[in-house]
């Protein structure tokens, strides 16, 4: 078992133990992307903290962006839990890590897509309905509840564990995940969440431009669905010790696809468009939104004579996009027959 030779040889050699070592230089070049992640992460936060009173952080979320990118530190922090000789430990906690932290990360942004969509394009009854139900930590809690529910049944019934697995000349030091039924469902929960996001941001993807994010957050958790539906054939599909640099890749392009979509955009604003960074801007933004609707609301009435809309207003009530305590109302549509 722990012996092996070569053909036609009376000479046994010992079986050499192989597992993703840290000096692989595929290791360190996924090592020092995390390590990148990890830098900007805190780069981006002293960045927003110190704009925190601005109109574009409040726009990202406030609070939530903050949370946001707490939850991305965790998920790089998991991708180290998958180099070097695994342990019980050291299996169990890289996938809950993973799972939690970006559970956070998806329920934190679909309550800012949520929020923003309420503000712009619910009718008034409804709105007020679901903006009586709208309690974004609440819900955040919620999303989150369900993910630990999911992992500690995984950790108590079917923990994931170090395992040998014997090959004819080596044998190979490997995470088994103890189910991959709990697995699954650990990164369907995920996905779940990510496609629910992923539709709220896509339904208000026209909305005012300077300060709308829902096409950032739209691309964010498209490439975070691509990845993720790749990943699972290859990971199915492949063996060895290359296995956990599969995931550390899918984690890095997840972390880097909401990074990029959704926290640099707004960083590029605070930097270098700081005129933009100004209530007046916000305001000149929703103004022409309101404008634009209305001509496409005067196009569809003069080309149905049948139809009929009410004159109607767009109340903008506390949203993320404008200061707590605050309210724009946009001009009246008009003479709409």
């Amino acid at each position: 078992m722990y012996m092996w030779s070569d053909a036609n040889s009376s000479q046994c050699n010992l079986k050499q133990y192989e597992h993703f070592e840290w000096k692989s230089g595929f290791a360190i070049i996924l090592l020092t992307l995390a390590a990148l992640g990890i830098l900007l992460l805190f780069s981006m936060s002293a960045l927003f903290f110190w704009q925190r009173e601005s109109l574009v952080v409040k726009a990202a979320g406030g609070p939530l962006c903050h949370l946001i990118l707490f939850s991305l530190l965790g998920s790089f922090i998991s991708v180290i839990f998958f180099v070097g000789v695994p342990s019980n430990e050291m299996c169990q906690v890289r996938q809950v890590l993973f799972g939690l932290s970006f559970t956070l990360c998806v329920s934190c942004i679909m309550v800012k897509s949520l929020k923003v969509l309420l503000a712009f394009q619910m009718n008034l009854e409804l709105k007020e309905l679901l903006r009586k139900l709208y309690k974004p930590y609440v819900i955040v809690c919620i999303c989150m509840g369900l993910q630990v529910i999911i992992c500690t049944i995984w950790l108590i019934l079917y923990r994931p564990f170090k395992n040998k697995v014997v090959q004819p000349t080596f044998i190979l030091l490997e995470c088994n995940e103890g189910s991959n039924v709990m697995f699954g469902l650990m990164l369907g929960y995920t996905a779940l969440l990510a496609l629910i996001c992923f539709t709220f941001a896509y339904k208000g993807r026209k909305l005012p431009q300077k300060y709308n994010e829902a096409k950032f957050i739209t691309f964010g958790m498209l490439i975070y669905l691509m990845a993720w539906v790749i990943f699972i054939p290859v990971y199915l599909t492949t063996s060895g010790k290359y296995v956990p640099a599969v995931e550390m890749v899918v984690i890095l392009i997840s972390n880097y696809g909401i990074l990029s979509c959704h926290f640099l955009p707004k960083c590029y604003i605070i930097i270098f468009k700081k005129e933009h960074n100004t209530k007046d801007a916000f305001l000149n933004s929703v103004y022409e939104y309101s404008r634009k609707s209305a001509e496409n609301i005067r196009g569809l009435a003069g080309t149905d004579p049948q139809s009929k809309t009410e004159n109607s207003a767009y109340v903008i009530s506390n949203p993320s996009l404008v200061p707590e305590g605050e309210q724009v109302s946009v001009p009246k549509i008009d003479n709409v027959a």
